[in-house]
């Protein structure tokens, strides 16, 4: 893909991410809701759109995990109304890390270094929610199992950087989607278990649509 369109596109993609988190701000749900999804299948789009003429089994897998991000995160709109529609959100933002995790041990190895991470990003979300005294739900057992496999994904993502010589741009890009996205689902839990601040609530946003385009990208780079 031409440097200009890509600058293009990041471009149009970040004015959608702010006036999103003014919708937000505004609790104008509808509005805000089709913008993130407008953002959701940008994201999709482009990664489907790059599996595509790479036409690998491997990386339409992969694509697959970022469409289902699209209806997660229509139903994640519901965190706060509706807990069904909530838990269904997080049954896809599930699979959309189990496809990811599966494309990944489908080309890479495994490695030492990605338990050794996958440990730590689990202290660091225990610490967070201890500290922070998260009242979690009745959703806190499915909670459980998406956020073991959100942390998995993001282990494997980051020990790329460091198991593959002289990593390429691509793997940078997705060391750097998985940690941000990591850290996008700390700023939500605040949000939604211990400080219900709207700045949290718009860190994650950002870190979150932010992520999911550098996940995206890693294919966009391959072409």
């Amino acid at each position: 893909m031409p440097m200009v369109a890509i600058i293009v596109f990041v471009t149009v993609y970040a004015a959608m991410l702010a006036y999103y988190c003014v919708l937000e701000k505004q609790e104008k749900f509808w509005p805000a809701t089709i913008i993130k999804l407008i953002l959701s299948a940008c994201a999709a789009g482009v990664c489907v759109f790059s599996a595509i003429i790479l036409n690998s089994y491997v990386f339409y897998i992969f694509a697959l995990g970022l469409v289902c991000a699209v209806p997660a995160d229509y139903f994640l709109q519901y965190i706060k109304t509706d807990l069904m529609k909530y838990r269904i959100g997080i049954s896809l933002f599930g699979l959309m890390h189990i496809c990811i995790i599966v494309s990944f041990y489908l080309i890479y190895t495994v490695t030492f270094y990605e338990f050794v991470i996958f440990a730590l990003l689990i202290g660091i979300s225990l610490a967070f929610q201890i500290i922070g005294k998260w009242k979690i739900g009745p959703e806190k057992n499915q909670l459980t199992i998406y956020t073991a496999l959100v942390l998995f994904m993001v282990a494997k993502a980051i020990s790329l950087s460091f198991t593959i010589p002289n990593p390429d741009t691509f793997i940078i890009m997705l060391s750097l989607g998985g940690l941000i996205f990591f850290i996008s689902d700390l700023f939500l839990g605040i949000w939604a278990y211990s400080r219900e601040k709207f700045v949290y609530l718009a860190l994650n946003r950002i870190t979150y649509f932010s992520g999911l385009l550098l996940l995206a990208f890693y294919l966009v780079m391959l072409l």
